[in-house]
């Protein structure tokens, strides 16, 4: 193939986090991609990568016999890597898939990060609390690209392989206009700043007077997860009515404890609508228990959030 097309750099990886890392330092414009990997939860890091940085890819699966994650797995939908390959096709055949999508139309090329400025006055007045888990990672991209650079302190517990957490934060610090930072203990809250715990082995809370601050405390699983979005929402309770939750897209029911405490204390508080959710999990369990006031579809979600914070 690097004959066919002179200059090519061709890059090689043989794990995930590998071949994250990689997409993510030389920004590929095309990947095939064992079918095997796309069927891990953290592919939903690799899916989130290559649509930020508008890389094509084509799945490649072991025979004729095997089944296409897209139709196994809910972080593929059907357009997500539709095309498919198996090991025994031809080179002709991948070389034909590569030439259509390598030149198939680009969106504009993608932006690196940048240094971002200052920010300014703001008319935002709470603290934004955001739980989310499988299809998060996409799901908090369409949230936080909604953002100004100026938006509310904002703090989020993804759940994700323990590997993952450092990529999660450069990937959305490189598409969102606010700053996105890794969690840690004792950060002071500003504006302008969305903080990431996600992979960590602490659970991530919140003093309860101002300053705020971020408390990391290490303990055993709460809801089945550490960090714990629970814990987060929980450590939030005493200035509930200074803040605005939403659970986003996941399994299970971690959050919807501590969010319906911290709307009996006098939060506001969102969940992702069952048709844009990836998985009906948590969301749901906090609109059947009373936690959440208002469902809401992904693509209104950070208006609602940003409104709710100017009351």
């Amino acid at each position: 193939m690097e004959a066919a097309y002179p200059g090519l750099q061709v890059l090689l990886a043989n794990n995930l986090m590998m071949a994250y890392n990689q997409a993510e330092a030389g920004q590929p414009s095309f990947a095939f991609v064992e079918d095997g990997f796309t069927k891990l939860p953290e592919f939903e890091m690799m899916l989130a990568l290559f649509s930020a940085l508008d890389v094509r890819w084509v799945s490649v699966m072991d025979d004729q016999n095997s089944t296409p994650a897209r139709r196994s797995s809910p972080l593929l939908n059907v357009g997500a890597g539709i095309f498919e390959l198996t090991k025994s096709d031809s080179p002709r055949q991948f070389i034909q898939y590569f030439d259509m999508m390598i030149k198939a139309p680009r969106r504009n090329a993608p932006r690196a990060a940048a240094n971002k400025p200052p920010v300014g006055r703001d008319d935002f007045k709470k603290v934004i609390l955001i739980g989310s888990s499988t299809g998060g990672v996409e799901a908090l991209r369409n949230v936080l690209v909604g953002f100004p650079i100026n938006c509310p302190p904002t703090l989020i517990v993804q759940h994700t392989g323990k590997s993952f957490g450092t990529g999660l934060v450069s990937l959305l610090d490189r598409i969102c206009p606010a700053k996105v930072v890794a969690a840690d203990d004792n950060i002071t809250l500003q504006s302008g700043h969305v903080y990431i715990a996600a992979g960590q082995p602490r659970h991530m809370g919140v003093t309860p007077r101002k300053p705020f601050k971020i408390r990391m405390k290490e303990g055993p699983n709460i809801s089945g997860h550490t960090p714990s979005v629970d814990a987060l929402f929980s450590s939030a309770v005493p200035f509930a009515r200074d803040v605005v939750a939403a659970i986003l897209t996941g399994m299970g029911q971690d959050g919807a404890k501590g969010m319906l405490d911290l709307r009996k204390a006098g939060a506001t508080t969102f969940a992702q609508d069952e048709k844009t959710a990836v998985v009906y999990g948590m969301p749901r369990v906090a609109w059947e228990i009373g936690a959440a006031q208002k469902q809401v579809p992904l693509a209104r979600m950070a208006n609602a959030i940003l409104q709710a914070s100017k009351t």
